[in-house]
């Protein structure tokens, strides 16, 4: 699984609201992807939003830093997850930009779906008060 950007994130939004130009996306940091590894999209945004988990097709990187996906298979998150919330959770080091297999693949994966199913946005008082997310 790699950890990438989707940058500018107005134009990483548009992408995934409306599929992109044959699967093709502004995903930033996953030098050598492979088909069918996942990509961990993670908006250019203060704080750093988590946007989807799409899956590679073919793996070439096209110029641009454009990624082709399989957009049949990208799991768009409807509410706000703070990535360092996600982080956090996971109990490792994660940076953006990394690439991570097997048991921390699963622990980031794991996090991510704690997050998601807590169902509270990120920007309420409650939220930051509990302990998850950014540390104050």
């Amino acid at each position: 699984m790699h950890i990438v950007e989707g940058r500018p994130w107005r134009r990483a939004l548009e992408c995934v609201a409306v599929g992109g130009t044959e699967g093709r996306r502004p995903w930033h940091g996953a030098p050598d992807p492979h088909d069918r590894d996942l990509l961990l999209v993670v908006l250019s945004t203060d704080p750093r939003m988590v946007l989807c988990v799409e899956v590679v097709a073919g793996g070439a990187t096209h110029p641009g830093g454009n990624i082709v996906v399989r957009p049949s298979e990208t799991v768009l998150f409807r509410h706000g997850i703070l990535f360092d919330a996600v982080k956090k959770r996971s109990g490792l080091h994660v940076r953006m930009y990394e690439s991570y297999r097997g048991a921390d693949a699963h622990a980031i994966l794991d996090a991510l779906d704690k997050e998601y199913h807590l169902d509270t946005p990120w920007f309420t008082p409650a939220r930051w008060l509990d302990g998850h997310g950014v540390d104050f």
